[in-house]
């Protein structure tokens, strides 16, 4: 269950039908009573082996059923200077937020501690019933006992995950994208630094798969030659994932080539529209900021002209939600559509592909409008 990419409403359910606390959550009825003990709770919380991000939901009783949390209340204000006020070995310091859900007509709070990689968390000096030095952790539905410390087993694994031993070797090279430093180029792609059996290789595509193909995107550069290879990431000579890369306007971009995504205009499917996108956090995603180089001139122009036909969401949850909204909004997609004089002067090789390619051209440009309305609605 990846609770990432769920709904706080979508969460809230989860963790309820589990009818128990967990590795990542925990119920409490109301809000601690002193910030010492809420934050011994936060530091337990982010000293996690997983990866994943915790929760601490408020407004729920011992039989899981659900009430509107009591007053007092914590303000996220008060806890982020709480938490900023204590001394953090490394400076190390929980990330939270405090969210409030209408849940079933109750209003819940959520206290949101999110993944620390650089675990374990503790401090310099003592504070309440946490001592200096010693690390409070959470292990299953289980804390640290006050005036405790966490097994020296747990401690260990929490060092592991501080230098990335703990992630499979997928994980860590999808998380390590983002330090582009940590990569190096070679003749057939990437390896990684410190971890050289690390590595991201091209490789010709399946014979089967024509290299001179090419999609409506291309016809928004100012070349539309394009061709494809594939990226293995492989580990130890082993490939982990693959994926298939599009290289734009005769060499200038090579990306991972975006993901088609439907939006049904009936209950069956038979009527879509067709559009390409990439959704935040997915590998694909996260591998094209790892290849797009923003200060290279050449590929700055490129991918401008892309990403005016190519839709960016920033979650699961926002692109399940766009597509609701067109479906709302469909006659205005349509006049819109029919209005639209975008992209008239291309040409292809033949008369019925550039009719489709505009098509698709101009449905790309009024999504992209009507998503900029859409999260202009939602502020």
């Amino acid at each position: 269950m990846e609770s990432n990419h769920l709904s706080f409403e979508e969460l809230l359910d989860y963790l309820l039908s589990q009818g128990k606390e967990g590795e990542f959550w925990d119920f409490k009825r109301e809000w601690h009573s002193k910030i010492e003990d809420l934050i011994k709770d936060i530091i337990c919380f982010a000293n996690t082996v997983h990866d994943k991000d915790c929760y601490l939901v408020f407004g729920i009783e011992d039989d899981l059923s659900i009430i509107d949390v009591p007053e007092p209340r914590r303000k996220q204000a008060d806890i982020l200077d709480a938490l900023s006020n204590l001394m953090f070995a490394g400076d190390v310091i929980p990330c939270i937020d405090v969210e409030t859900v209408n849940y079933h007509g109750k209003t819940v709070d959520i206290l949101v501690i999110y993944n620390v990689e650089k675990t374990p968390v503790y401090l310099k000096k003592s504070y309440g019933n946490m001592i200096q030095g010693c690390i409070y952790a959470r292990v299953g539905d289980r804390n640290t006992p006050n005036k405790g410390c966490a097994e020296v087993d747990v401690i260990e694994s929490l060092w592991r995950k501080r230098l990335g031993l703990t992630k499979p070797p997928l994980e860590y090279v999808i998380d390590s994208l983002k330090h582009k430093l940590e990569w190096v180029e070679s003749e057939t792609g990437f390896y990684h630094m410190y971890k050289p059996e690390l590595t991201m290789e091209y490789c010709a595509e399946e014979p089967e798969i024509s290299h001179n193909q090419d999609e409506f995107y291309s016809y928004a550069q100012t070349n539309e030659s394009t061709s494809y290879q594939m990226m293995d990431i492989k580990a130890h000579g082993t490939t982990l994932e693959s994926f298939q890369i599009v290289t734009l306007d005769s060499g200038r971009l090579s990306i991972p080539v975006p993901q088609w995504e439907f939006i049904k205009l009936d209950a069956y499917g038979s009527k879509t529209i067709a559009y390409k996108a990439y959704i935040s956090g997915t590998h694909s995603e996260q591998l094209l900021w790892f290849m797009y180089d923003e200060l290279n001139g050449d590929q700055r122009w490129a991918f401008r002209r892309f990403e005016e036909v190519v839709l960016f969401f920033k979650s699961d949850e926002e692109h399940k939600s766009f597509e609701e909204y067109i479906q709302h909004h469909l006659d205005d997609f349509t006049k819109r559509i029919k209005e639209s004089n975008a992209f008239d002067y291309i040409t292809t090789e033949n008369v019925d592909k550039t009719e489709l390619y505009k098509q698709e051209l101009k449905a790309a440009v009024v999504l992209k409008e009507m998503l900029v309305e859409f999260r202009q609605h939602n502020e």
